[in-house]
This record gives structure tokens, C-alpha cells and sequence, in this order.
């Protein structure tokens, strides 16, 4: 699956659709990507969140010229912070609330705050450890600028002819 969606440009077009709003600095990348995979994987299995993840961050960390490894490590944390707010974000998280009786309502209340809290600490500590590695050199005058990249929707190369592009 996740082969058929590079080919297909899918992770190309998140990343652009990450990166544009940020005007592709690194360090703002870096904030959205944990933030949005920490609330993705409250909704969708961590594990399957990190598997499309890994794959995105390597193709944005080719197109910016950044070393992908940070955004990685900060990511599967924050997923895993993530994921710790709901039954469906972590199958431990699915054995524990089934054994107690919880709902899902239930989970989400008692472990909600602390995931959050959890995810701000994780960007504040991952933040504190990588910011002077994500942050440009001082002799590098080149910004990044929406002008230098591709649109979003330019990066899907094999959409089927019969849908309309919508985006």
C-alpha cells in the first residue's frame, strides 16, 4: 500500500500540503508534522500513522535538503503520545479499555488530558534537542519560497482519469 501511494505522488502531495502553509521552514515543518501525527494517531492506530509517516518525511526531507532522522524520532513519540489518548490509537490501549469495561468515551476522558499534555511536552522537548540541528545556517542566504516548489496538487502523477482533480 504504501509503495502504491509514493508512486502515485500521495505522500509528495502531503508534504507540499504541509510545507506550503509553512513556507517551508524547516523548524515550522517540524512543529506541524508532530502536532498533526500526534492527533492523527489518536483517531488512527500509531503504528499504521508512523509506517505513512516515515515515508513522508523522507520525501519532504529530499525536496528541503534537511536531515530526516530528528523529524522521525520527534514524530514516533508523538504518535505514540498520541495514540495513548484513545482505544483505537494503541492495541494495548484496546486490551486495557475492553478488560475494564471502558467505552471509548471513557478512555478519552480519563487519558485525553494527559495525552495532550504529553504531546506538548514532547514538541517542547524535541523542540529544545534538535533546534539548533533544524535551524538554517547562518551562511545559507537561500529561503524557501512557495515560487521554488511544485503545487500540491502537481505532486499526484497518477490519478485516474475518470475523477476529477477537486484539490
Amino acid at each position: 500500500m504504501v509503495e502504491g501511494l509514493t508512486a502515485s505522488g500521495f505522500f509528495r502531495w502531503i508534504c507540499l500540503s504541509v510545507a506550503k502553509p509553512v513556507n517551508y521552514r524547516v523548524v515550522s515543518i517540524f512543529i506541524a508534522f508532530i502536532i498533526l501525527f500526534g492527533i492523527l494517531s489518536v483517531f488512527i492506530d500509531s503504528i499504521t500513522v508512523l509506517l505513512f509517516i516515515a515515508s513522508v518525511i523522507i520525501e519532504l526531507a529530499r525536496l528541503l535538503k534537511f536531515d530526516p532522522v530528528p523529524l522521525i524520532i520527534a514524530v514516533i513519540f508523538a504518535a505514540n503520545t498520541g495514540g495513548a489518548a484513545t482505544m483505537s490509537g494503541d492495541p494495548p490501549n484496546i486490551i486495557i479499555g475492553t478488560t475494564f469495561g471502558l467505552t471509548f468515551s471513557d478512555f478519552i476522558t480519563h487519558k485525553g488530558l494527559i495525552a495532550l499534555a504529553g504531546l506538548v511536552l514532547t514538541l517542547i522537548f524535541f523542540l529544545f534537542v534538535y533546534l539548533s540541528i533544524l535551524l538554517p545556517e547562518k551562511n545559507q542566504k537561500e529561503l524557501y519560497t512557495a515560487e521554488k516548489y511544485s503545487e500540491p496538487r502537481e505532486a499526484i502523477s497518477n490519478l485516474p482519469s475518470e475523477l476529477p482533480l477537486m484539490w
